[in-house]
């Protein structure tokens, strides 16, 4: 990728109208006027209301801006969408209030699976790779999953507040130009494990697997794999020791 953010290229795109330009930006290339006045008129109306209500006007006219949304899914106030018609909801979904859901990056999009919470100010961004989501994942709040190579996530993943996930790499060989200007690139896509537990304030770099049932301490970096039922801790993280039992 060259320098520069999806964002910025997409609104300085030339020959464009700054009407398209949003257009595209929010509900994806090809969308038409009428796609985006109908995501414009409901997360006016019922984007921030408060209560019972909100959450119900929200349930049911949301439904519309995505590509699926199963049975009993909820959204809180203040929800941010991004290309909702490359997400897709389970059944049972939960999204909090301030989330970022956002597809923009990939042409596969987002999935979140049966049952999964998703707690305030948690963002997910598809820049350039996909996301994946299990069922009943769980995470807490202010999360960011960044996917440029693609993130998967197993079932019953558990997330404690502020974990931060994926993200790319940036070239640093030429001396003379900035480091935003010499571009971005994967180490591969982030697979986090079934059952396995981040905790708060935790790092997971681009291109790290996450073993089945693995515990990631709070605050640990992790820049290499890290295998099925092992803790790790620490800045780079290291192996303390396995989980014992069945």
């Amino acid at each position: 990728m060259s320098g520069g953010t999806k964002l910025q290229q997409t609104l300085g795109e030339p020959g464009s109208s700054r009407a398209r330009q949003y257009r595209e930006m929010v509900v994806g290339p090809g969308a038409s006027w009428g796609e985006l006045a109908y995501f414009e008129l409901v997360t006016l109306l019922c984007g921030g209301l408060p209560g019972a209500l909100g959450l119900a006007l929200r349930g049911a006219l949301y439904r519309r801006l995505f590509s699926r949304v199963g049975r009993g899914v909820a959204f809180g106030r203040g929800v941010v969408l991004r290309h909702a018609r490359r997400i897709s909801l389970e059944d049972g979904v939960l999204v909090d209030d301030d989330c970022v859901l956002d597809a923009r990056g990939s042409s596969e999009g987002l999935t979140i699976g049966e049952g999964t919470l998703v707690s305030r100010g948690t963002i997910l961004s598809c820049k350039e790779g996909s996301i994946r989501i299990g069922a009943r994942a769980n995470f807490g709040w202010r999360c960011v999953v960044s996917s440029v190579g693609g993130v998967s996530v197993g079932d019953e993943a558990l997330f404690a507040g502020g974990c931060y996930v994926g993200g790319g790499r940036y070239h640093l060989e030429d001396r003379g130009r900035s480091i935003a200007s010499q571009g971005s690139y994967s180490n591969g896509p982030v697979e986090i494990g079934r059952g396995s537990w981040i905790g708060a304030h935790a790092v997971i770099l681009d291109g790290v697997r996450i073993g089945e049932g693995a515990v990631v301490a709070a605050g640990a970096v992790v820049a290499d794999h890290v295998p099925a039922f092992t803790v790790v801790a620490g800045v780079p993280a290291r192996t303390i020791r396995e989980r014992s039992g069945s």
